[in-house]
């Protein structure tokens, strides 16, 4: 892989960067799931994900003596969301998962994505076109439903299924999705630019006749819990996602590829009983990924299948955290006791075992960190005077991102 040569300078946005996109945030996850049924209560039930979509496509794909020995639950991908965005938890059966990736590798693979949200479509296409390039293996690019994201997939030297995206779905007051009649199906092809907005789309589906209030909507909960004001059917409100924790066989060669390709920043190395671990951050927070050997495996009594040590919620403050774990582990989810040194930036935080075997790790903090550079001087006079293509900051597009489409 040819590392980044610096000479070369990409306009982002009318700022020059090292690559032609920038990643934002954590967008969504997916699991592959042994008991399906189990995860589902987990997360939705247990956590409060709420499910915003269930579609047939993938399972249908299988041969129909395949198909006829799935579960009703198999038989669907579940997509689930805790805010506006259509969804940031995703679940698929593992059969399904094993079937579907026969054709690029990655049947037996606990997770089916980790998506990172850039900017724009611009730096999607952009960007596949540059990883592209650099001779990395990209997996396709074009635009799935549900969601309405557009995004191109690819690789990381283990096989973990990286996601660029821009613009998902957002999920207003009344909880529906858009109806199964704008679904456009799975786009595998690079989209050409421009493409037309949302606003668009929905006007034209308006007039065809669709009715635009019939996708899925969840029935709400009686709420029976006071938490900080409000009546909720659990005693906490999850409010982020993130940050991921991944294991690698080789670490040096992972590292290569999430900072020299995707564009992530070491924040600290990290060691336990011998095991090397490193994590990573691409804005504020202290680190949004984590890289960890996978003889951390056995260290910690996980399943020798778990691609992830663990996946990140936050809850929204620490009051709630407390009454989570309490209320978890009621319940009967499992603690589990992860070392203070693997996980920096942290103050307090839980990990509780999924049915599956996966880390879900509770927190209400994680330290955010300034850039150390002096502050930038206030640049005055007429816009129009302003250079076109300017150098970034070195914490540019580091701040909130704004989540759906443009428009």
């Amino acid at each position: 892989m040819r590392g980044v040569e610096a000479e070369t300078l990409y306009d982002v946005g009318g700022v020059r960067l090292r690559r032609p996109f920038k990643i934002r945030r954590l967008g969504h996850f997916g699991y592959n799931c042994l008991d399906l049924d189990g995860m589902l209560r987990f997360y939705v039930e247990g956590l409060g994900f709420i499910v915003s979509d269930r579609s047939g496509k993938m399972p249908s794909r299988l041969p129909a003596e395949d198909q006829a020995g799935l579960t009703p639950a198999e038989k669907l991908l579940h997509f689930t969301r805790f805010s506006s965005d259509h969804h940031q938890l995703v679940f698929i059966s593992q059969k399904v998962w094993d079937w579907v990736g026969q054709s690029n590798g990655s049947a037996g693979a606990s997770i089916n994505q980790i998506t990172w949200q850039v900017g724009s479509l611009a730096e999607v296409v952009n960007g596949a076109e540059w990883i592209w390039g650099r001779g990395e293996r990209l997996l396709r690019s074009g635009r799935d439903m549900p969601g309405s994201n557009w995004h191109t997939y690819l690789f990381d030297p283990e096989g973990h299924i990286n996601e660029l995206f821009y613009g998902m779905e957002q999920v207003g007051w009344d909880g529906a999705s858009k109806p199964p009649e704008m679904w456009s199906g799975v786009l595998n092809e690079r989209p050409e630019l421009p493409q037309r907005s949302e606003a668009s789309e929905l006007a034209e589906a308006s007039r065809a006749g669709v009715d635009l209030a019939s996708g899925h909507r969840p029935l709400p909960e009686p709420g029976e819990y006071e938490v900080d004001g409000v009546l909720m059917t659990r005693p906490f409100k999850v409010v982020g996602i993130g940050p991921v924790s991944l294991f690698v066989d080789e670490l040096d060669q992972a590292e290569k590829f999430y900072t020299g390709v995707l564009g992530f920043t070491v924040r600290q190395r990290v060691e336990w009983q011998g095991h090397r671990g490193l994590v990573l951050y691409s804005g504020s927070e202290y680190y949004t990924l984590a890289l960890y050997e996978a003889g951390l495996r056995s260290a910690l009594g996980l399943q020798d299948r778990t691609d992830s040590m663990a996946l990140g919620f936050q809850v929204a403050n620490y009051r709630q955290l407390r009454a989570a774990v309490a209320h978890l582990i009621a319940e009967g989810a499992e603690e589990v006791t992860v070392p203070a040194e693997l996980t920096p930036g942290f103050d307090y935080v839980a990990h509780l075992r999924d049915p599956d075997g996966n880390l879900a790790q509770l927190y209400y903090y994680q330290r955010q960190c300034a850039s150390s550079d002096p502050l930038p001087g206030v640049v005055s006079g007429s816009a129009s005077e302003w250079p076109v293509v300017i150098d970034a900051p070195s914490d540019v597009f580091g701040g909130q991102q704004f989540l759906g489409p443009w428009q």
